[in-house]
């Protein structure tokens, strides 16, 4: 806020600028701060902090998959073909196998190193990497 307050100062005491340059530099300068404070709050709220933005100022894609988070015994499925379940939460694991796009997991409340501990009905209860799943 500072640097604003400094910034509009210095606009004031220049002698060539006419009031219409003027008024035009504030309108950018509040417009900058303003879309600086909002991307501030999206942040926040983006990481659980406490500042909130209100629903109407939040740019939203409709067409975009959002995972608000996972709860235990949530079903998860596969973002992709074949996704490997291992037996310990580490790619250096030995695998037990792989899992389809419809195959369905549900989430068993634990997750390590970018994993979750997951039951499936075919191939037992096992790791698979966070990235590569999704709510169903």
């Amino acid at each position: 806020m500072m640097r604003a307050i400094a910034c509009g100062m210095i606009l004031l005491s220049m002698n060539t600028l006419s009031y219409a340059d003027l008024a035009s530099d504030l309108r950018q300068l509040r417009g900058a701060i303003s879309e600086t404070a909002q991307t501030g709050k999206e942040l926040a709220n983006l990481t659980g902090g406490t500042a909130t933005a209100s629903p109407q100022s939040v740019p939203v894609n409709e067409n975009a998959t959002v995972q608000t988070g996972v709860n235990e015994g949530d079903i998860l499925i596969g973002k992709l073909a074949n996704i490997k379940l291992f037996k310990e939460p580490s790619k250096k694991a030995g695998s037990m196998g792989t899992l389809t796009k419809s195959d369905e997991m549900i989430y068993t409340g634990t997750q390590a190193n970018g994993f979750y501990s997951v039951a499936t009905a075919n191939k037992g209860d096992g790791w698979v990497e966070k990235v590569l799943v999704k709510k169903r």
